[in-house]
This record gives C-alpha cells, structure tokens and sequence, in this order.
C-alpha cells in the first residue's frame, strides 16, 4: 500500500513527497528517505490514521512565505461555514457573534450586516468582494496565492453607492493568508492529501479527472477548515437552489440565466460530495459535515438544527464567563 504522502512518478523510479523532498521506493540513495522505512510513512488503514495524518496543504503568510503557524490551529473545534443562500436570513444569525463560536464566511456572506465572520474564504477576483472584508484585521482572509500578486491582487471600495480602487492591494490588508488552489477534484482521498486545495474542475480538470466541469468556493472553505484543525463543520446558508428574485441572504441580485447555471453546478457538487461521503472520505480524515437547512438542495450531508449546532460549538465556554475570584489563592 502506497504512502499517502507520495506523489505520482516523476522519473527513473523516483516519487514527488509531501514531506521530503523526493523518496525513493528502493535503497539506492542514502540521500532520499525510502518509502517502506520512512518514519513518515502513512497507510489509510493505519488504526492511528487520522492522529498521526500531516496535512499537507501549502499555506503563505502575507509575505508570500509558506508557513505551517496555521495548521491545526483550532485544535479540534466545532465551527460554522456560511454560504450566501437566503435560508439563513430565517436564522438568529446574531448568536455567531456570540462566545465560543468560530465562523468562515464564503465570499462576501463575510460582510453580512448580522453578524462577523471570523474568517473569510473566495476564489474569484478580490474586486469582487467588499472592501470591509479586506480592510478588517479581525477577519482572517484565504486567498488563492495567485490573487495575492500583481493586478489580480487589486481591491476596490464603495463609498455613496459609487465604486473606486484602493491603493492597497490583497497583501496590504491585514490578517491575509494564501493557499495553493487545484482547478480539479476527483471525490476520493486525494481531496484532502493533496497539497492543494480542490475548488472543483476546470477544463484541465476535466480532462484529469473525467469529472464534470464545476466549481465552488465551499470545497475550499471545508478543506481549509479541515487544515485548520476543525473536526465539526455546520453548514448555514448553503441552500444549493437559486430562486429568481430570493437569490442571498445580502443585497445581490443575479439573473434568471444566471441561476439556472449556478442550479447545474449545484447538482454536480451534491453529486461529487455525496460520492466522497459514500467512499468514507470525511469519515477517514477526521471530518464530520452537518447541514443546518433541511430543505438544501445538498443532500450530502446530515440536517443538524442550528440551535443544537450552536450548543455543540459552545460546548463549555460560558455566555457571559464568571470571572470572580479566579485571582483568589485556593
């Protein structure tokens, strides 16, 4: 059984690593690591899989050096991940603001008026998504590393109904992080061993994986999420059906066209997460999804209400802690 970590052939025998530089399945180089000996090596049938599992997504501080400061992070946590649909509107979306919750928004559900998001996920152009996302030092911000360069790093800002550029660009804005973007998604484990993250397949895409052609930002948001060291996702506002006229949660229109493309696309996705949940893909990394709408057109995962979603992320930290005597010698 192959390491996870080893990449396809390269040549002459030798295999791209996640971990070392290159590996060898045989002991002809003392400079390479072995596959069969490496103390690294990990198999998905190791009963210790998922406590000894390295994820290998490639992270880049706002310099653009990779770092590994994120990984893990959230230690564990249970968390919320927000789509723009407008089922959540239906929701006291204020209790997110609350103690204990931590919440990624995708695309600009991140600016919603209800409540702040700890955190902020997109793959489009970052003109796209409201400058008091990007401007924010209390929201993290997950960019695709080719976003954060050049003109495809540029931002905007509104101001009396009336857009403008921004001088500063993606890496200017605070609390900014890239990650490596893959443009194809086959719905097995290599959603979550890849170093990359999978947005879905694009032509290239297509042709790797055999795979319908698709994309969506909420892939990116569960795989960083899973990098992070989240165990428990909840879903909000991920309604995966567009209805002209009730389109997001937020003042966003979108035409009658539009939403029936995004309603094709939207079948494909619920087709590929379901395929993943069939192949216990979530289940062998360590990874629980639940929906928090039980009328989503993503089928995928099992209906959780949001009310016993929230309890699960607060688990014992307090509404309003009771910070007397804990100075107190005892």
């Amino acid at each position: 059984m192959n390491c996870i970590y080893r990449e396809e052939e390269l040549s002459n025998g030798l295999f791209g690593c996640q971990i070392h530089n290159r590996c060898h399945l045989t002991e002809e180089t003392n400079s390479n690591a072995c596959c069969e000996t490496c103390e690294n090596r990990l198999v998905p049938e190791s009963p210790e899989f998922v406590a000894k599992w390295y994820d290998p997504l490639l992270v880049l501080n706002r310099r653009k050096v990779p770092t590994d400061s994120l990984r893990g992070f959230l230690g564990g946590a249970s968390v919320f991940l927000i789509g723009g649909g407008p089922s959540s509107n239906d929701l006291p979306l204020e209790e997110l603001n609350t103690r204990g919750i931590w919440s990624m928004g995708v695309n600009n559900v991140a600016g919603h008026p209800r409540f702040k998001a700890n955190s902020f996920v997109c793959s489009d152009p970052p003109l796209k998504f409201s400058h008091s996302i990007w401007l924010d030092p209390g929201i993290m911000k997950f960019v695709p590393i080719p976003k954060m360069s050049r003109s495809r790093a540029k931002l905007k800002i509104k101001k009396n109904g009336e857009f403008s550029k921004l001088k500063e660009t993606v890496t200017d804005a605070p609390n900014v992080w890239g990650f490596k973007r893959n443009s194809w998604l086959s719905p097995d484990d290599g959603f979550f061993t890849s170093p990359g993250a999978c947005w879905g397949n694009l032509k290239a895409g297509v042709l790797k994986t055999g795979e319908e052609k698709t994309v969506c930002t909420l892939f990116l948001g569960l795989r960083i999420l899973r990098y992070l060291g989240a165990k428990q996702i909840f879903l909000i506002g991920v309604d995966h059906r567009m209805v002209p006229g009730n389109v997001y949660s937020f003042d966003q229109g979108k035409s009658d066209g539009g939403c029936n493309s995004n309603n094709r696309q939207f079948r494909i996705v619920n087709d590929l997460f379901c395929r993943m949940q069939e192949r216990g893909s979530f289940e062998r990394f360590g990874l629980e999804v639940f929906n928090c709408y039980e009328r989503s057109g993503l089928r995928a995962f099992p209906h959780v209400p949001f009310e016993q979603a929230l309890e699960i992320c607060r688990d014992k930290v307090e509404r309003i802690p009771d910070l007397a005597e804990w100075y107190d010698k005892k």
